[in-house]
């Protein structure tokens, strides 16, 4: 996984050339919550809403694309462990391209305005989460082919 704060994230072009197409998108688009805004070598969306508890969900992680997730607002923590260090709970859906796992964070990081992470597939994720306090968030979503 990778944290960065937003303005750096041109910097990853060399880690996959389509993130460059996915923050063009990004800043031709209006925020709306109810499209997808599909793009030359993926897709991106928009989320809003109140984190969770850190310890409820599962992780998740993605073998045909890559996430890269940025807080336009507020924040939420995420957890996140080596997917070979968790168990499976719900098996691979090529459809929905997500495997859900158990397991314990290796590590979690507060996300607020104006960063941003990438997941590649080996990253277990556990997003939009909070510890002490539940937080409001809103964010984009960004789904680059691998």
């Amino acid at each position: 996984m990778i944290i960065d704060l937003t303005e750096n994230l041109g910097e990853y072009r060399s880690l996959n050339p389509r993130i460059a197409n996915g923050l063009e998108k990004l800043n031709e688009v209006e925020l709306d919550y109810t499209k997808r805004f599909d793009f030359d070598g993926g897709y991106l969306f928009f989320q809003e809403g109140t984190t969770t508890p850190i310890d409820e969900g599962t992780f998740e992680a993605h073998k045909k694309y890559m996430d890269v997730q940025i807080v336009l607002d507020g924040s939420e923590y995420v957890a996140w462990a080596p997917i070979n260090q968790l168990v499976v709970e719900v098996e691979y859906n090529p459809e929905k391209d997500v495997v859900r796992l158990n397991g314990s964070p290796k590590e979690t990081m507060k996300i607020t305005k104006g960063m941003a992470y990438i997941c590649l597939p080996h990253d277990g994720h556990k997003a939009l989460k909070y510890i002490n306090q539940a937080t409001k968030y809103k964010k984009a979503v960004i789904k680059i082919e691998i």
